[in-house]
């Protein structure tokens, strides 16, 4: 009896659906993606998020051989954690396999010359997750290590295009079980419609602090003006007079009376 063979995604991604980040989050949190090509052929992958200036990531864009894989390492940026605040942070991973005549040394212009129906997408939310107090009170006793965060080992065949990261050795790695998800069908796609929407609230944010710094920039303006026209700078601005001279006038009279009346008596007693 013959069984029918499973299909398999062209690329697969561990983790499956989240980038989990585990604080504290006052200083760079790495987590690892890895992604493995599961044809014959070559694959191209590039890497989109919602929040760009808050996230590094490398590779951003790369290719893997045939049945290969290779490592992202997506790096969250420093901020202050608000458990109160909903977190709208998500990562896209397109992907397509490369055509047998294309220019692989320039990845950007391979990808400009792609349509849009081509790629195949899968998306991931981020997770930020606080470890339990002791982990936390031994984690800020460190020298400012960067946390890492995997999703799995590499396999033994390597990976192509880019070198895996390697955790610092003051850092602290947290492994997370998860398992390999296949790349979302088209019918899943990750919109444009989303992405506009998220993009829309960062820009919204980033207008309501720009805002905020206009009004203080504003109210210090107004109370440097109001310094400079008080009458307290007027006088520390006014050129120093002094008045030793002033007062060193009458001792030189009283001076010239002892003299003349020293003399007076002196000629008093001559003529005598």
């Amino acid at each position: 009896m013959n069984k029918t063979a499973q299909f398999e995604a062209p690329l697969t991604i561990e983790p499956p659906h989240e980038l989990r980040f585990v604080g504290p989050f006052n200083r760079p949190v790495v987590t690892i993606m890895t992604l493995k090509n599961n044809t014959v052929r070559t694959l191209v992958f590039k890497i989109k998020t919602t929040a760009p200036k808050r996230y590094c990531v490398r590779p951003n864009i790369g290719k893997i051989a045939s049945y290969r894989t290779t490592q992202v390492e997506i790096c969250l940026q420093p901020f202050m954690y608000d458990q109160q605040e909903k977190n709208k942070h998500k990562f896209m991973v397109q992907s397509v396999l490369a055509p047998p005549d294309a220019d692989l040394t320039d990845l950007y212009k391979l990808w400009k010359e792609l349509e849009p129906e081509q790629l195949m997408d899968a998306k991931l939310r981020c997770v930020f997750e606080m470890p339990p107090t002791d982990d936390n009170a031994e984690n800020n006793s460190g020298s400012g290590a960067v946390v890492v965060t995997g999703a799995g080992s590499t396999s033994a065949g390597g990976s192509v295009g880019t070198n895996a990261p390697a955790s610092l050795s003051s850092g602290e790695v947290v492994k997370s079980d998860t398992t390999v998800a296949s790349v979302a069908p088209l019918s899943q796609k990750l919109t444009d419609a989303e992405y506009a929407a998220a993009l829309a609230d960062e820009l919204r944010d980033l207008r309501a602090l720009n805002g905020e710094l206009r009004k203080e920039n504003l109210h210090l303006k107004d109370q440097v003006t109001r310094y400079r026209s008080s009458p307290a700078a007027k006088q520390i601005n006014e050129p120093y007079a002094p008045v030793l001279a002033e007062k060193q006038i009458p001792i030189f009279y009283i001076a010239i009376a002892i003299a003349a009346a020293f003399f007076g008596l002196l000629l008093g007693k001559f003529y005598l």
